[in-house]
């Protein structure tokens, strides 16, 4: 008898063989190698590597649609949907954007196009592969009366030289932890549990799990960084995330608190010629925060932060701001623009949008001077030169040229 249960949980310890997908719900989504997209399922403890159908390579073109609420809605038999996740398909101009629907939280998952089309990918139907997520927490426990424990299993999850790297928590003691598994999906899966000192609350943080990361090299050495509730800023090496590690991340920024990380990738952009490299981190309760890899390299040769941060007070890095108020999602639809799937605060709308990484900002999200009918161009050579031509790309990137004034 007590061969049979060992021999059933080193079986169910396994990735599955290619079949339909069974997926339970959704929480994080990862665009893989080739045709495949990573889906978190939080439900059933697992991650599901599903086999897209072929697409057209293309260069993707602009996001403008203001109503995708509506647009998946339509297809779900107008029930209430709510955002997961949105992962853009490289080399094509699909969005996967994945939705709960419902009192029951169906999970439901669309390929979106530039055209403002959506089509339903058909879950049961999906070529797919899959893998259990090792000592996964519970199904009994909850946050604040409402929020599932087991809904923190992935909290975020990024695709790096043929590893998928997964956040979130396990059913151990020291609970915030970090897994790696190769794909395609086998036995051997590393896991790692992660301890940080948080400056804003003063302690050794070791349950609270990462809410959003990517990568870097500092010193030609790769590094995750971390972003936790109330936003600590953390580095890890990667070389530190063995199979049964406890590592304790280095702290080296305190970005506010009262706030939870919503996502966060890596970018590079030119400026004044020359390839700098950077990090965008999307916020629910602050504004994003634009952070040069130049200042995490400074940072991690300095001691990390290991007092306490007073409230209100930003410490460690020196970080722009980005005006992406209300932003739930990011990601990198090509090496100019970002795609977003945000709430548009002022018209409580659903939107996925893309912007240029250098501004960050949608011009017809604004009324300024320039938006009025009276407002002219003309004998105004400051205006024409440093104002004008970023506003007419702007304007036909966000489907509206027919409001580029002239000079005349």
């Amino acid at each position: 008898m007590r061969r049979s249960i060992l021999s059933f949980a080193a079986l169910s310890s396994v990735a599955t063989i290619a079949g339909a997908a069974d997926v339970q719900s959704i929480s994080r989504l990862e665009a893989g190698p080739g045709n495949i997209l990573f889906v978190a399922d939080w439900k059933a403890a697992r991650v599901h590597a599903i086999e897209l159908a072929p697409a057209p390579q293309k260069a993707a073109g602009n996001f403008n649609i203001l109503d995708l609420e509506s647009l998946l809605s339509h297809q779900l038999g107008g029930a209430r949907i709510t955002v997961q996740d949105m992962a853009v398909r490289p080399g094509t101009d699909e969005v996967y954007v994945a939705v709960s629907a419902g009192k029951a939280r169906t999970p439901a998952l669309f390929a979106v196009t530039s055209d403002g089309k959506a089509r339903r990918v058909d879950l049961k139907a999906a070529k797919s592969s899959s893998v259990p997520l090792r000592d996964a927490p519970s199904g009994s426990g909850s946050f604040w009366h409402e929020t599932p424990e087991r809904s923190f299993t992935v909290t975020d999850m990024k695709w790096r030289d043929g590893e998928l790297f997964v956040a979130g928590l396990s059913n151990q003691e020291f609970s915030s932890t970090l897994r790696r598994i190769r794909y395609p999906f086998g036995a051997q899966q590393s896991v790692s549990s992660v301890e940080i000192f948080h400056g804003g609350h003063n302690l050794m943080e070791t349950r609270a799990p990462v809410r959003a990361m990517s990568f870097t090299k500092l010193g030609g050495k790769p590094y995750l960084v971390a972003a936790y509730t109330c936003t600590p800023l953390v580095l890890i090496p990667l070389d530190a995330l063995q199979d049964g590690a406890h590592v304790r991340g280095k702290t080296v920024a305190e970005l506010g608190y009262g706030n939870t990380p919503a996502d966060m990738i890596s970018y590079t952009m030119k400026v004044n010629g020359k390839t700098e490299e950077y990090m965008m981190l999307v916020n629910f309760n602050r504004v994003s925060n634009v952070i040069p890899v130049s200042e995490l390299e400074a940072a991690n040769a300095r001691p990390g932060i290991e007092k306490v941060v007073p409230f209100g007070q930003i410490a460690g890095l020196q970080v722009q701001q980005a005006p992406l108020a209300g932003a739930l999602r990011i990601d990198n639809l090509d090496d100019q623009s970002f795609v977003l799937v945000r709430r548009r605060l002022e018209t409580d709308a659903l939107q996925l949008v893309s912007l240029g990484k250098d501004l960050s900002f949608r011009m017809t999200d604004h009324v300024s001077e320039y938006a009025f009918k009276g407002y002219s161009f003309k004998g105004d050579a400051w205006q024409q030169q440093n104002i004008k031509p970023r506003q007419d790309i702007l304007l036909k990137q966000e489907g509206v040229p027919d409001l580029i004034k002239t000079t005349e």
